[in-house]
């Protein structure tokens, strides 16, 4: 269980997504190190609420076992469309590993599995290291954020057609996430 005493590292804290979790973190009273690639993202995050900042890439080793230092849980969410991914996730579990981390979050995608969209595929490594780390781990499996609206939302406002590249032949059942007003998250870590 992790407790107030538990410093949890928020990989890329700056990012839309992980930049959400760190306040509801440090709201949970337990200490955030926000990991980010560049010192001058540092200040921002530590405004969303991170207690310490730890400045790694993802493809340095060395560098996330630093950051790893101490640290009880993890949430990681890739930068999107990362070609070499699934290397560096499996990376960041062994680095974890190493480090002695307890539990791990993972912000993957809705059907890690389905191999015909490369950026799905690229997940499904990544969680299967983690299934045989011997860590306490979660998958989180969203599908449709409302925020991927806010650039087409305008024209949706002016023509009244909310246009999606769904097949009306196939069922393609899913569920949309609201990330900014979802109800309180249950604890990450």
């Amino acid at each position: 269980m992790i407790s107030s005493t538990s410093t949890i590292l928020a990989v890329g804290a700056a990012g839309k997504f992980a930049g959400l979790v760190v306040p509801a973190l440090a709201e949970r009273g337990v200490t955030v190190r926000g990991l980010v690639r560049d010192a001058s993202q540092g200040e921002a995050v530590r405004k969303l609420g991170a207690t310490e900042i730890a400045i790694g890439d993802l493809r340095d080793g060395a560098s996330l076992d630093a950051a790893l230092q101490g640290v009880d849980a993890v949430f990681y969410i890739a930068p999107a469309f990362l070609l070499d991914e699934a290397e560096i996730g499996k990376g960041l579990v062994d680095s974890a590993k190493r480090a002695g981390v307890r539990r791990f979050v993972f912000s993957s995608v809705f059907h890690p599995g389905l191999r015909t969209l490369g950026n799905h595929a690229q997940k499904a490594p990544v969680e299967e290291a983690l299934l045989t780390s011997e860590m306490e781990y979660t998958f989180l499996h969203p599908t449709v954020f409302f925020q991927n609206f806010t650039a087409s939302w305008p024209k949706i406002v002016e023509t009244g057609v909310l246009a999606e590249p769904w097949s009306v032949d196939v069922d393609p059942r899913f569920s949309r996430v609201d990330t900014a007003t979802s109800p309180k998250p249950q604890p990450l870590c």
